[in-house]
């Protein structure tokens, strides 16, 4: 460990001192994932990653380019993904994706396990320490504020679909910098089947499970005129047509990718953000429908 924490402390050019302490490391590293976030928002959206010559077309190539992040594998580990044994479950990330990619073999993380906190690091390049199971923002500015402020551009322009629980606050920090009405606009696929439903429904209790990571925490999914005025407005959804399509679905994360792709569709988004769900399954003890979940989300 000493040594690792020594090659970190050449890399931030401070010879002289032996190693640095954890804490060091991490906020040194934390701040280095802030600065590639804000740099990301202010020059991925118009070039992609890398693409010099893209950027150099000007404004209207910068304008047209589109950026979609995927995140999942909440439950997920290597033995039934990347590793050898399990990448039959993921041939498209494994053939498809990764010739594409730059691919991080050595992952450590730092904060608190969860898939809302966990996500909500993934915004922001800080590992957050806010509790996983409350509606409460990042404490740092989020990609979504980089991007928005760093470029002057609308709450139209990016959107987060994610599960309910919790994630609506993801979309923007309390930082004082930055925090509300800069942020991203966010759409719970779930809040909405629960607006059209109103109230229990047994055809859409398999769509509306919102917690697999503890028994002792199982919110109430809300929804009401806010999302019915999203599904309508923004959406350009009827009620019966949203509740006649959640009808031919198996798993909450096909109604994410439902609803993303008509985002994509009325409001054609610069910067789009989809949090997966189904793999979580794997904190109730359900091998078989864990599984399944990383073979859909493949």
């Amino acid at each position: 460990m000493n040594r690792q924490f020594f090659r970190e402390d050449r890399a931030y050019g401070c010879p002289g001192r032996d190693a640095l302490t954890a804490k060091e490391v991490a906020s040194r590293l934390s701040q280095n994932r802030r600065e590639f976030l804000r740099a990301t928002a202010g020059l991925a959206f118009g070039a992609g990653l890398g693409g010099t010559s893209s950027f150099l077309r000007g404004d209207a190539i910068r304008k047209k380019r589109k950026t979609i992040v995927v995140t999942f594998g909440g439950g997920a580990r290597d033995q039934e993904t990347f590793a050898p044994e399990g990448q039959e479950n993921i041939p498209h990330l494994i053939n498809e994706l990764a010739p594409q990619s730059s691919f991080f073999t050595h992952v450590t993380n730092h904060g608190i396990l969860g898939h809302y906190v966990a996500t909500a690091s993934l915004t922001t390049g800080v590992y957050e320490t806010l509790n996983n199971f409350s509606a409460v923002p990042p404490e740092h500015p989020t990609i979504f504020e980089y991007f928005r402020k760093g470029l002057g551009r609308p709450a139209s322009d990016t959107w987060v679909v994610a599960p309910s629980n919790g994630f609506n606050r993801i979309g923007e920090s309390d930082c004082r910098s930055y925090g509300p009405g800069t942020g991203a606009a966010v759409i719970l696929p779930k809040h909405l089947l629960s607006a059209t439903a109103s109230g229990a429904n047994p055809d859409f209790d398999h769509l509306l499970r919102d917690n697999y990571e503890t028994p002792l925490y199982t919110p109430q999914i809300g929804g009401g005129e806010f999302e019915l005025e999203q599904l309508e407005s923004i959406l350009k959804l009827s009620v019966a047509d949203f509740m006649a399509h959640a009808r031919t679905l198996s798993s909450p994360d096909e109604l994410s990718v439902y609803i993303a792709k008509r985002l994509m569709q009325q409001e054609a988004p610069s910067l789009l953000w989809i949090t997966m769900h189904d793999i979580d399954v794997a904190h109730s003890g359900a091998y078989s429908l864990y599984i399944e979940g990383i073979r859909r989300t493949d």
